[in-house]
């Protein structure tokens, strides 16, 4: 599922999957940096979510805990998402290194590959992944063990523009952590499709080595203030041509999946 290149993703094209790279938000000014040092294999360990809702949605939560995890950057745990065009923004939350206080980072990605996308948001910026879009992100402090929630919004309609919008939340109590950025998408692009999959990819040769526990939450989808909860996600892991593998089990706050990486491989990639 996973390719490399810069192939854009527009309005009706099923995208071939894309690593969002490792990206740094120095305060609320500051713009996503792309690194250029990552990589993605030919197959990850992928996620299906469904939010069980008859129709596309509006809003979609998106909850995840990281249990276990080195501070530092390598490793991205995404959702991607399909609105009624066939148009795919991703979002997800990268580990990252602590902050100059100690603190346990995660970074929060949303993003679009399609050449329309447009923005003013000061948290995004132009490109995806070396090609056309718009890519958006901020670092957070968190605590392990603790649900957050990625809230994609088609937030508003205007003439020809939708604006799309993604924040953080604390799942149990719905508070805002974070804003993550917004864009726009032609109108026509319409709402979420109500299920679809996800990844965990290593964006830097080191997240080859890394081992991490995350859990997984029940997605929601949001339509005419009607909220249906899903399934917890379902993890699978590829046969081979991943530097990752995984293991999954239902705790009881959600779809507990840890990440075995492969030293042996990351040392061989470097």
């Amino acid at each position: 599922m996973s390719s490399t290149g810069p192939s854009t993703v527009s309005a009706g094209r099923k995208p071939r999957r894309r690593l969002v790279r490792s990206g740094i938000v120095l305060g609320a000014t500051a713009l996503l940096a792309l690194g250029a040092a990552g990589q993605s294999w030919a197959s990850t360990p992928t996620i299906r979510w469904t939010t069980n809702a008859p129709t596309p949605v509006t809003t979609l939560t998106l909850p995840m805990s990281v249990d276990s995890a080195p501070d530092a950057s390598g490793i991205y745990f995404a959702y991607y998402t399909t609105l009624e065009s066939g148009t795919r923004p991703y979002a997800g939350f990268q580990p990252k290194p602590v902050d100059a206080n100690g603190h346990h980072m995660l970074q929060a990605v949303f993003s679009s590959f399609n050449a329309d996308a447009t923005t003013t948001d000061t948290h995004c910026n132009y490109g995806a992944d070396g090609g056309a879009g718009v890519s958006c992100a901020v670092q957070f402090a968190y605590t392990p063990g603790t649900m957050y929630s990625l809230v994609l919004k088609r937030a508003s309609v205007s003439g020809d523009t939708q604006l799309m919008s993604g924040d953080v939340v604390r799942t149990a109590t719905g508070a805002s952590v974070a804003h993550i950025g917004s864009f726009g998408l032609p109108s026509s692009s319409g709402r979420f499709k109500n299920a679809d999959q996800g990844f965990i990819e290593p964006y830097l040769t080191a997240g080859c080595g890394q081992q991490v526990t995350v859990t997984y939450g029940k997605p929601v989808g949001t339509e005419a203030g009607t909220d249906y909860a899903g399934s917890l996600p379902t993890a699978s892991d590829p046969a081979s041509g991943s530097c990752l593998s995984t293991t999954s089990k239902t705790t009881g706050q959600g779809q507990q999946v840890k990440v075995e990486g492969n030293a042996v491989a990351a040392a061989g990639r470097r």
